[in-house]
């Protein structure tokens, strides 16, 4: 029990934040590449209003991803923890 109260502790000290990590793979940073790409083109053969449009897409997807990941984050972690109270019975 000592180390769930230290991870318990780290993570509400700060200590732990999962959202400093970044992926890594190839996968992602190839992915990553060509979307900053499209979105330079896309953004270069449009007029200021489209692109004021645009943004205001990107902002909304992008919270709508952030609400999504939490959601998902919360799920993963209550799995877990049946997983792990199911494995100690």
């Amino acid at each position: 029990m000592d180390m769930l109260k230290d991870v318990l502790n780290d993570l509400y000290n700060g200590k732990i934040n999962i959202n400093e990590k970044f992926p890594t793979s190839e996968e992602y940073e190839t992915l990553l590449k060509e979307s900053k790409e499209i979105l330079k083109a896309i953004k270069k053969n449009i007029d200021d209003k489209t692109q004021d449009l645009l943004n205001e897409y990107i902002e909304k997807q992008s919270q709508i991803m952030s609400i999504d990941c939490e959601e998902k984050f919360i799920e993963g972690y209550k799995l877990a923890s049946k997983l792990i109270i199911a494995s100690i019975k």
